[in-house]
């Protein structure tokens, strides 16, 4: 694929591009295997046994347009709402009216619990490889037990997030690779610790210096954790692709571009993507499925009140006449349905057709 291609593609935020020298059809199996990711991940959302309180600014008046008679619903205005008022405060962001939803909902995704992950006590497991600098050994010590203790990490990530101020940045590393970067101390440092951060773990790889040139694309991470923890990274793993190399200067200039690429491990076991992978406008490609899912969620939910509302008012002993306020709540990925004005949560069954209150 050519410079002049590549560069055409970029910033394409529905093009996922893949290099390949050695099979045309890597693209295809990059793109099989994310569907099948998501399709194994299930709904974004999931519903709260319990009622989540609204998310409503001080002062704030909520809109609430009329869809269907006395019906008054709109799932996605109430996602707008969560995103204004909660969701991306959470991650230091602010909504962004020259933005589209679908756009502040990208940054939400981008920012929340993976380029910040949550703070939660999380095992710390240690490669063969890594070595830590003498000069950074208190340092560390100090980093394990915020890790393991469940402390804030956002002062030891990318000075993208607190420096700059730019929280929903995209990562390439990290949207690539599923690979994050440490620094060892929050004023930052010229060594930094590459690490995979999951929900309750932290696989530290291997300490490189800031510097060095193709950083950002050094392969040895992922044979490091190819070696010590092939499980967490077999969501990239290729079948059936013969053996490709990248040098380090083709490897840079495709991330420049936005472009997804092969990566062989010395046995020869083949990753593509195991982080997600690169859309070509550089979002992840894990959170633009996730951004359709979202969407996709929402419109399905309104359909099925809108089609249950004899029901909900013959379980709320709601006259016909009556005004009824349906709305969704957020807890970042649980959810609830619940008629506003009393606030009694409402609950789906399916096996009846009807809905309990």
């Amino acid at each position: 694929m050519s410079n002049e291609l590549l560069a055409k593609l970029k910033g394409y935020g529905r093009t996922f591009v893949v290099h390949s020298n050695t099979n045309r059809y890597a693209a295809v199996a990059a793109m099989g295997a994310m569907m099948g990711r998501s399709q194994e991940a299930g709904a974004y959302f999931h519903f709260s046994e319990e009622l989540i309180p609204p998310s409503q600014a001080p002062g704030a008046s909520p809109s609430l347009p009329t869809t269907s008679g006395n019906l008054i619903v709109d799932f996605k205005a109430d996602w707008v709402r969560y995103l204004r008022e909660i969701g991306l405060g959470a991650c230091d962001l602010k909504f962004d009216k020259s933005r589209s939803v679908e756009e502040n909902t990208m940054r939400f995704l981008n920012a929340h619990n993976r380029r910040i992950p949550e703070p939660s006590p999380r095992t710390v497991h240690e490669s063969r490889e890594l070595s830590i600098p003498q000069e950074y050994e208190q340092d560390y010590s100090v980093l394990k037990e915020a890790i393991r203790s469940g402390g804030d990490l956002k002062p030891y990530l990318s000075r993208d997030i607190i420096k700059k101020r730019k929280p929903d940045k995209n990562d390439g590393l990290l949207n690539s690779w599923g690979i994050q970067h440490l620094h060892f101390r929050p004023e930052g440092t010229g060594h930094l610790l590459f690490c995979k951060i999951t929900a309750s773990n932290l696989f530290a790889i291997q300490v490189l210096p800031h510097d060095e040139n193709g950083l950002w694309v050094n392969e040895q991470l992922i044979q490091i954790l190819h070696d010590n923890w092939p499980e967490e990274i077999a969501s990239g793993r290729l079948q059936g692709i013969p053996a490709e190399a990248h040098a380090s200067d083709k490897r840079i200039e495709l991330r420049g571009y936005n472009a997804n690429f092969i990566t062989t491990t010395k046995d020869g076991t083949q990753y593509l993507a195991p982080g997600g992978g690169l859309m070509a406008s550089g979002d992840c490609a894990e959170d633009r499925l996730n951004c359709d899912k979202v969407f996709g969620e929402l419109r399905y939910w309104q359909e099925v009140t809108e089609k249950s509302e004899a029901e909900i008012r013959s379980s709320l002993n709601w006259l016909p006449t009556q005004p009824l306020h349906m709305k969704m709540m957020f807890e970042n990925r649980k959810c609830c349905i619940h008629e506003a004005t009393k606030g009694i949560r409402i609950a789906f069954n399916f096996s009846t057709g009807g809905s309990d209150s």
